[in-house]
């Protein structure tokens, strides 16, 4: 009896250190959305990481630490701290962060989040830094956030009126006409969508359009933005969290990141997947052996 308790107890430790039950409470960057634009003498770089707390209590003031380096040598071309605060406990929180390189060519961001000078996750992104664009060349778009804003709530409670309006960059050339697709889904089988045409975006301009949903007040909502031009979609992103009607104030806008549809989540892991869960296999093994054993003499 008292081997197949020592039996249980590994099987179930092996699962555990392996990862297969353990829940990833610790703070991850989910994304890193990187946006060119040319200037005099350079090119500036806008770097917005997305930050998600998965622990169960708030986290210390935190410092961003963004680095851009050139792969071939791994020299740092240029490199920005900024303070962004505490993020609560089960939310997330991003910022932007702006720097010049002076040369095109391929380019590594590196985020790091600092707690009291502990790295806390780090993440990177690939960029191509463009010469600036000449006439004839295809537009680039990004969509850069959303805003939304509740404007009016029935006097019943039951329903209202909402803004949503997504930001975008064209870091090509101009574009053609862009239709800006806006999509509020409750499940797989309630979605809401809206869309709005903003014609042609010149390079280097940004634009904000603007689309308003007429919906249930009291449901949560997954949004999903879309540029479409010539008829093809060119960007899909996502907000990156549920949104909950009820609990925004009214008149009161608030903004969200965009998310690229594919991009992975990251989630850092501290241990070589499978080596505790070989250990465990080991003494469940030598276990089975030994049990064998006593049972034939």
């Amino acid at each position: 009896m008292r081997i197949w308790f020592l039996f249980l107890i590994l099987i179930l430790s092996g699962i555990i250190l392996s990862g297969c039950i353990r829940e990833y409470d610790e703070v991850v960057i989910t994304s890193v959305d990187v946006m060119s634009s040319p200037q005099d003498g350079g090119t500036k770089l806008t770097v917005t990481p997305y930050i998600q707390n998965n622990l169960n209590t708030n986290t210390g003031a935190l410092t961003i630490r963004v680095k851009i380096k050139e792969p071939s040598t791994n020299l740092i071309v240029a490199e920005k701290d900024s303070d962004i605060g505490y993020i609560k406990s089960k939310s997330s929180a991003y910022n932007s962060i702006s720097m010049m390189v002076a040369d095109p060519g391929e380019y590594m961001v590196e985020v790091q989040v600092f707690e009291g000078g502990k790295l806390l996750a780090q993440n990177y992104a690939p960029v191509t830094v463009k010469q600036k664009p000449g006439p004839g060349q295809p537009s680039d778009i990004k969509l850069m956030d959303m805003n939304l804003v509740v404007t009016k709530i029935y006097s019943d409670g039951s329903g209202a009126l909402v803004d949503v309006s997504p930001g975008i960059y064209n870091q090509g050339g101009d574009s053609g006409a862009l239709t800006i697709e806006v999509t509020a889904r409750v499940d797989q089988y309630t979605q809401y969508t809206k869309s709005d045409e903003i014609g042609i975006v010149k390079g280097s301009e940004s634009r904000r359009s603007k689309v308003t949903f007429d919906i249930p007040r009291n449901r949560e909502y997954s949004f999903m933005v879309s540029v479409i031009e010539g008829g093809k979609t060119v960007i899909s992103s996502k907000v990156n969290e549920k949104i909950k009607l009820n609990e925004l104030k009214y008149n009161m806008p608030v903004t969200y990141v965009l998310v690229e549809e594919g991009k992975p989540v990251a989630a850092t892991t501290k241990t070589e997947p499978g080596f505790e869960a070989a250990i465990a296999l080991a003494g469940i093994l030598m276990i089975y052996t030994i049990g064998r054993k006593r049972k034939s003499r």
